[in-house]
């Protein structure tokens, strides 16, 4: 009876043994598969919100103001006023690496296009001089504009924007730096320079910008906006 008690128990420990294992082994994957979904959430590349063909038009305008006998208008500056439209088209999206093309229309009939392809990791831009309002989806409010940037820049504000047949959840950030032209001996000459930047929390995509610079010698304020007036990604107006 001993004997057959003691093997009993052997056999019940035995069953034990691969229930707890089981368990555990299935509790890791768990934990695997959890923070393998953490990892991707964050990543913004895994829930792509903009598609190849998307297309987004801008309206832009500029205004100046002279504040002393010798400023002059910037001729380059000139272009805002004088265009008919700023359109951003979505060409390919490989990992972090979004491809663009952007037509900038002038009233004249002139078309310029560029394009570009901006890193949604560290918001690098293969044009400097390209769009580069292009920012990761779904960010929220203190998130960094791009993860592995080093300019420490965050969304400050979430809210709600209304078109005409929606409304759409959009990111606000803004800075403000001050520049000082080291050529100038007198440490008179410098640039104020303010921008203030709305954009479409789903897709990472520009929907209002404000830059405000102010130089100081000659003394001359220019102000640029970027207005979204039409997409196929939503009604706009």
């Amino acid at each position: 009876m001993t004997r057959r008690k003691h093997k009993h128990l052997v056999r019940d420990t035995g069953i034990t043994v691969v229930i707890i294992t089981v368990v555990l082994g299935a509790l890791v994957a768990a934990l695997y598969f959890a923070g393998s979904s953490a990892q991707k959430s964050k990543n913004p590349t895994e829930n792509p919100s903009l598609t190849v063909g998307d297309t987004f038009t801008y309206k832009l305008s500029g205004s100046t103001v002279l504040g002393s006998a010798d400023a002059v208008t910037p001729k380059e500056f000139l272009q805002y006023n004088n265009t008919e439209y700023y359109q951003v088209n979505v060409t390919a999206i490989q990992g972090t690496h979004v491809s663009l093309e952007t037509i900038w229309q002038f009233k004249n009939g002139t078309q310029v296009t560029n394009p570009q392809v901006i890193d949604l990791s560290t918001g690098a831009c293969a044009e400097l001089a390209g769009f580069s309002y292009l920012y990761p989806s779904n960010l929220n409010l203190t998130d960094p504009l791009y993860p592995q940037e080093t300019s420490k820049l965050v969304v400050n504000n979430t809210s709600t924007q209304q078109y005409a047949h929606s409304s759409r959840a959009t990111n606000y950030w803004a800075t403000e730096d001050e520049f000082i032209d080291t050529t100038d001996q007198t440490g008179n000459t410098m640039r104020y320079d303010y921008i203030a930047v709305f954009f479409d929390k789903q897709t990472g995509m520009l929907d209002q910008l404000t830059r405000i610079q102010f130089f100081t010698n000659p003394e001359i304020q220019l102000t640029t906006t970027w207005q979204l007036t039409s997409s196929n990604v939503w009604v706009v107006q």
